[in-house]
């Protein structure tokens, strides 16, 4: 009597070898992209209290309707206006509490739409003092910098957006390999997160609500250079409500190695979008970064 091989036909016993290498270099993959993103958070931690930088926003967002409603034509409402902005800001990065982990943002404008509005030194001296404070409510106000100039929406806090992947956070995250892409020059490969516990990541704050915040957990894509894994770009989004109420807010965050050892933002892209529509866009880049010292002289250290 013949014997029958039983099981998967031979072809799809190839199939699943095939699979579980495919399975397996993924996961090496993973592995070595969280060891580097959480690395290289660590040493952005190290070093962003300490470096002062320029910024420079663009911002096109939707002006909030009128009170007086004119009607045009058939009776339609008129089409919304937006309004431009362009702030230059000296730059840089305070922890809070004496805690590395609650890194904000601060900045001090310099010119609003080409109008000069402090002098550079005297924003660098301010922006040093604030950074070295021990005082909280002092760099809380600094916070609110932005707020003053009239912008809209949630556009702060970006920068340090790499930090939501240090040795202590990484683990909140499941990752998946998606494949490669181009950025710029470089080959990356790219891994899709979504926050599963802890904390939400992003904070918005209402525009002329100050004291009105909404905590959201978000998901997007990490993009590491496919030859050593360094973060290059990091995007995000956060949702929250559904229909009209419905808010998403979306950033891609690049970063570059610095002369200090560790990478710092190149570039923001974010867009605020309530009940599907576009409200707010906003693009920031920064520039000349250095190392300053813990006077409030502002001795910058020149890399080498």
């Amino acid at each position: 009597m013949a014997h029958r091989n039983v099981g998967y036909p031979r072809s799809m016993r190839v199939l699943a070898v095939l699979c579980l290498a495919g399975f397996a270099l993924a996961d090496d993959q993973t592995q070595k992209m969280t060891t580097r993103v959480s690395e290289e958070a660590e040493a952005f931690r190290k070093i962003a209290t300490q470096v002062l930088g320029t910024e420079k926003l663009h911002q096109a967002a939707m002006k909030p309707p009128s009170r007086f409603h004119p009607r045009i034509g058939n009776g339609a409402p008129p089409p919304p206006q937006w309004k431009e902005r362009d702030l230059v800001s000296e730059y840089g990065f305070a922890s809070f509490g004496g805690d590395s982990s609650a890194i904000h943002e601060l900045r001090q404008v310099v010119s609003m739409d080409g109008r000069k509005v402090e002098e550079t030194k005297k924003a660098q001296d301010a922006l040093a003092k604030a950074i070295t404070a021990t005082d909280d409510a002092r760099k809380k106000e600094v916070m609110k910098q932005l707020e003053k100039f009239g912008l809209t929406g949630a556009v702060t806090d970006f920068g340090q957006l790499l930090l939501l992947f240090g040795r202590r956070e990484i683990e909140r995250y499941e990752f998946t390999f998606k494949g490669a892409t181009m950025i710029g020059y470089d080959r990356a490969l790219v891994f899709s997160y979504k926050q599963l516990d802890g904390p939400e990541a992003v904070t918005l704050v209402e525009a002329n609500k100050s004291d009105h915040t909404e905590r959201l957990k978000m998901e997007g894509e990490i993009r590491v250079r496919a030859t050593d894994y360094v973060p290059l770009q990091i995007t995000m989004t956060a949702r929250e409500g559904d229909g009209a109420d419905a808010l998403r807010e979306e950033a891609a965050v690049t970063y570059a190695m610095s002369p200090y050892g560790a990478l710092l933002p190149v570039s923001t892209e974010h867009r605020e979008m309530r009940g599907g529509k576009v409200v707010a866009e906003n693009h920031f880049s920064y520039t000349e970064f250095h190392r300053f010292g813990a006077s409030s002289d502002v001795k910058f250290e020149v890399a080498k």
